[in-house]
């Protein structure tokens, strides 16, 4: 019998591509050396990526803990000069004025004999002049005119 003889990829002549894990031990030192540098990159490259982006404590949550740390400080700071203002004011005591003014606008209270009228004030100076009553009529829709709800007739 005769034995057929295999030829290997690696055994033709002029045969540049490797076909198997092997033929890249037969790389140029300058190629491995590229090779490594590429391979030694990419792991810098992803080891940092995952430090910047995808730790429980990456630079992004860092920068917006730091963020809020520095608004705390500042909403802290404003409630202490408060806080201060109204012991200043809690140590003087109320002035009878004070002590009127708070109970006619926080509870509504008067004095006997008075008559209160509730004044609003307005956004326009003229409220009520020809051009706003129609821009007014134009926005209101006809199921709710004049804030009244509409009455079908029968």
């Amino acid at each position: 019998m005769k034995k057929k003889s295999r030829k290997h990829s690696s055994d033709r002549i002029g045969s540049d591509t490797p076909s198997s894990p092997l033929s890249l031990l037969s790389l140029s030192t300058d190629t491995k050396r590229r090779l490594r540098k590429i391979i030694l990159w990419a792991i810098v490259a992803a080891a940092l990526g995952s430090f910047a982006f995808l730790d429980s404590h990456s630079l992004l949550k860092r920068m917006t803990w730091r963020n809020e740390y520095t608004e705390v400080r500042q909403e802290n700071e404003r409630l202490r000069t408060d806080i201060e203002q109204l012991e200043k004011e809690v140590s003087e005591g109320l002035s009878d004025e004070a002590v009127e003014k708070i109970a006619r606008e926080e509870y509504g209270m008067h004095r006997p004999g008075e008559t209160v009228y509730p004044v609003e004030e307005r956004t326009h100076a003229k409220k009520n002049a020809p051009e706003n009553r129609q821009r007014k009529a134009m926005n209101e829709s006809p199921d709710n005119a004049s804030g009244r709800k509409r009455i079908a007739k029968d």
